[in-house]
């Protein structure tokens, strides 16, 4: 699975010959897998703004992060041939033919970037927001932040094989504002 952006082209993101705006999946080597949704394409879900993280819950239901435009920035289950709606919609919009976000953020609270799972909570690393995002898969209304303005931008969530997770900051990007001791890869088990 690879993420692409609109690329500044919205109405890209809901042509399904265009490659932005949508998540594709590919083979290992670069094939169209055969099951996808649309017979010959790499897309699988398209009408994404900017889709950030992707990660799988045990039972294969695949969760994405996405950058909004103004409004929302979106955590959606990602579902094959699905239309999440950018440019028409952005955020919970509850009309027909397009797929609405699980959960929502104003872009100031998230800018989400990286996500991982782990023990049924979606983690998502938020570079604006400067937080970590612990989203409940049972219910994603009880979201919680945490470490919010602490560690300044966060770029990434991963889990560790041990099954820690791993919160990666990004400070030095010229967008942040660096500490003596930026960027780092932060550990937390069991995740807080």
């Amino acid at each position: 699975m690879r993420t692409v952006g609109d690329a500044g082209n919205s109405s890209a993101a809901r042509d399904r010959s265009a490659f932005s705006g949508k998540i594709l999946r590919l083979t290992p080597d670069g094939g169209v897998p055969q099951d996808n949704p649309f017979p010959g394409s790499l897309v699988y879900c398209y009408g994404h703004r900017n889709p950030q993280g992707i990660a799988w819950t045990p039972d294969g239901t695949m969760y994405a992060s996405e950058f909004g435009q103004n409004m929302w920035d979106e955590l959606n289950i990602i579902e094959p041939g699905r239309n999440y709606g950018w440019l028409a919609v952005e955020g919970l919009a509850h009309r027909s033919g397009f797929t609405d976000p699980v959960a929502q953020w104003a872009p100031a609270e998230a800018s989400p970037s990286g996500i991982a799972i782990v023990g049924g909570t979606v983690y998502i690393a938020n570079l604006r927001g400067q937080r970590l995002m612990a989203v409940p898969t049972a219910d994603p209304s009880a979201a919680t932040s945490r470490y919010v303005g602490e560690l300044g931008r966060m770029r990434d969530a991963v889990v560790a094989p041990d099954g820690s997770l791993w919160i990666v900051t990004s400070n030095t990007d010229g967008r942040g504002t660096p500490g003596p001791r930026d960027d780092r890869i932060l550990r937390l088990d069991p995740p807080a």
